[in-house]
C-alpha cells in the first residue's frame, strides 16, 4: 500500500502488516502505536509485537507484550510494562524508552553517534561502549556518557529488570558465488599411425 493506514478498535487475533509506504496508526485498549513507514513485517498478538525495517518517528504505547524491533530508522519513543524489550537500530535518532518488569537490549550501530542517559531499580547496566560510565550498586544502577558527535539523545529507564547497551550486529553482504574454473583446451590425441601391410609382391 501506498497510503496511510489506520487501524482501531479490538483484535482478538494477531495482526500482521507489511510493505506500508507511508504512516500506520494503530489504537486498541493495549495498544497505541504510529510510524512513519515499514519496508518489513509487522505481526502483533496478545503476548508479542515483532517487525523488522520499520521507520521512525516510531511512538509506541503497550504493556504485557515482549517487544523486539529489528533494523529500527529514526527517532523513537517506547512505553512497555511487564514484558522484555529489544530494540536494534539500523541508524540513530532521539531514542526514549521506559519499562518495568522486564529487561531492555538496545542496539547501537557501530559509528554512530549519542549521548546516553540511564537509570534502573532492581537490575544492573551492562554497555559495550567504554565511554559510558556504568555504576551497579545494590538496587540500582546509573550510566551516562557521550560517544562520537553525540547528535542523538537517548534515556532509558527501567523498573524490575536490567539494561543493555551493545554494539548493533552488522549484517554480513552476501557473498558472490565463485566463477567456475576456466578449464583447459581439450583436444583429442591423434590416433596412432597405422602402416599399411603391402602385399609381398610388391
Amino acid at each position: 500500500m501506498k497510503g496511510t493506514v489506520q487501524l482501531e478498535g479490538e483484535f482478538d487475533e494477531s495482526v500482521k502488516l507489511a510493505h506500508l509506504g507511508k504512516s500506520v496508526t494503530f489504537k486498541s485498549s493495549r495498544t497505541d502505536m504510529e510510524f512513519s513507514k515499514i519496508d518489513g513485517d509487522l505481526s502483533l498478538d496478545s503476548d508479542d509485537l515483532h517487525a523488522e525495517e520499520i521507520t521512525g518517528p516510531l511512538h509506541l504505547l503497550t504493556r504485557s507484550k515482549n517487544i523486539r524491533l529489528e533494523d529500527v530508522s529514526g527517532d523513537v519513543r517506547l512505553q512497555d510494562d511487564n514484558g522484555g524489550v529489544d530494540v536494534e537500530m539500523r541508524s540513530m535518532g532521539n531514542v526514549q524508552i521506559d519499562n518495568r518488569e522486564g529487561d531492555i537490549h538496545l542496539g547501537i550501530p557501530e559509528k554512530s553517534g549519542f549521548r546516553l542517559e540511564a537509570r534502573t531499580r532492581d537490575g544492573e547496566i551492562q554497555s559495550d561502549f567504554s565511554e559510558l560510565k556504568v555504576d551497579n550498586g545494590d538496587d540500582k544502577g546509573n550510566a551516562s556518557g557521550s560517544v562520537g558527535n553525540a547528535t542523538a539523545h537517548v534515556v532509558i529507564n527501567n523498573e524490575h529488570g536490567g539494561i543493555e547497551v551493545r554494539r548493533a550486529a552488522v549484517s554480513a553482504a552476501p557473498v558472490p558465488p565463485k566463477p567456475w574454473p576456466r578449464l583447459a583446451s581439450y583436444s583429442a590425441p591423434s590416433p596412432p599411425h597405422k602402416r599399411s601391410r603391402l602385399p609381398s609382391r610388391w
